[in-house]
């Protein structure tokens, strides 16, 4: 009872509650804030073994969602990157890159053609004839980009 009154109070020798820690900034975040207004990234860097392949973001065709990991799809080839697939869309120029799925942000300038596949659903077609699922919340940032 002592300690409560004490406490309750604001005496000095009562326990008091440790003071929390402000919580560190994502690593999007940070990224955002140093990269200036209106600026994206031009290429993206993907280690593979001891190699560090540098990939133009003119040559990217999409990027894929795998857990804590993207796939990185370009030129017919892909790459495997430990980053979370939001953390990358931050880097990406919204109006060359647009985020049709859950799982995937597309670059516009590789869509052929956008066809129904189901009843809420599309698919969006790429060039090279890659099929990518598109959602209903895909198919309009699609077409606010188009």
């Amino acid at each position: 009872r002592v300690r409560e009154r004490l406490a309750a109070s604001g005496a000095a020798g009562a326990p008091t509650a440790p003071a929390e820690a402000p919580a560190a900034p994502s690593p999007a975040a940070l990224a955002a804030a140093a990269r200036p207004s209106g600026q994206y990234a031009e290429r993206l860097m993907v280690r593979d073994g001891a190699r560090v392949h540098v990939i133009p973001m003119e040559k990217l065709d999409y990027v894929e969602a795998q857990d804590d990991y993207v796939a990185i799809h370009a030129e017919g080839r892909s790459w495997l990157k430990h980053q979370t697939l939001a953390e990358l869309e931050q880097a990406l120029d919204p109006a060359r890159f647009v985020r049709v799925h859950r799982s995937y942000v597309v670059n516009v300038e590789r869509i052929a053609r956008i066809e129904p596949y189901a009843k809420d659903s599309r698919v969006a077609i790429l060039h090279d004839g890659r099929e990518l699922p598109v959602s209903r919340g895909g198919y309009q940032r699609l077409r606010e980009r188009m």
